[in-house]
């Protein structure tokens, strides 16, 4: 069958718009997550369309199989991460945060972004906070907490953003960055939970 456009692409290759959604929030900006996480789809579901729970299994098998092994030889990194993880995911329920520019030349902070489970959404933003700093929004990969998605401590949005009616979660966040609260993280601030380095 000859696919004209993308609409029936996504109608054929998956079983809703909603588990091709998945596969564009599961590779996080990231070509060959994409690549890797439809393949390992693919395979499982042979002919059949891909669904959402295929999705989220091939993130979670491609997290454990390419990045995991990358952060685990570095345990200072790992303990930075899980902390990381536990304010941002467990305590706001988000997947981003913002890092003074500075601190993002941290070498625990590097060795997070080069294996990958750290992802840069955007560089250079300014806050209501400090509104002379300049911070990098970062993404937490999706391989790093897709197991509790389906639990009540799964994400609720990328980030909370103040409205007119009070805070409430965003997957895309307007142009303007400076209505986005509770983001900030500081390095620092999670050093006593990681082991120092040589």
């Amino acid at each position: 069958m000859l696919l004209r456009n993308a609409d029936q692409f996504v109608a054929r290759g998956f079983t809703q718009a909603t588990a091709f959604a998945e596969l564009v929030r599961a590779a996080e900006g990231v070509p060959r997550d994409a690549i890797n996480i439809a393949n390992q789809a693919a395979r499982h579901a042979g002919d059949r369309p891909l669904s959402v729970p295929m999705i989220r299994e091939a993130a979670r098998q491609w997290y454990l199989r390419d990045k995991e092994a990358a952060v685990s030889a570095n345990a200072a990194a790992r303990d930075l991460l899980h902390a990381i993880q536990d304010e941002v995911i467990g305590t706001r329920r988000a997947r981003a945060f913002f890092l003074e520019q500075s601190e993002g030349q941290d070498p625990l902070i590097s060795a997070l972004y080069n294996a990958r489970v750290l992802h840069v959404i955007k560089r250079g933003v300014s806050t209501y906070v400090d509104p002379g700093v300049r911070y990098d929004v970062y993404a937490i990969d999706f391989g790093a907490y897709i197991e509790l998605q389906s639990t009540d401590r799964g994400t609720l949005g990328l980030f909370t953003v103040e409205t007119t009616e009070g805070e409430s979660y965003v997957e895309v966040p307007s142009g303007d960055y400076r209505s986005i609260r509770r983001a900030i993280l500081h390095v620092d601030d999670h050093r006593a939970r990681v082991p120092a380095t040589d």
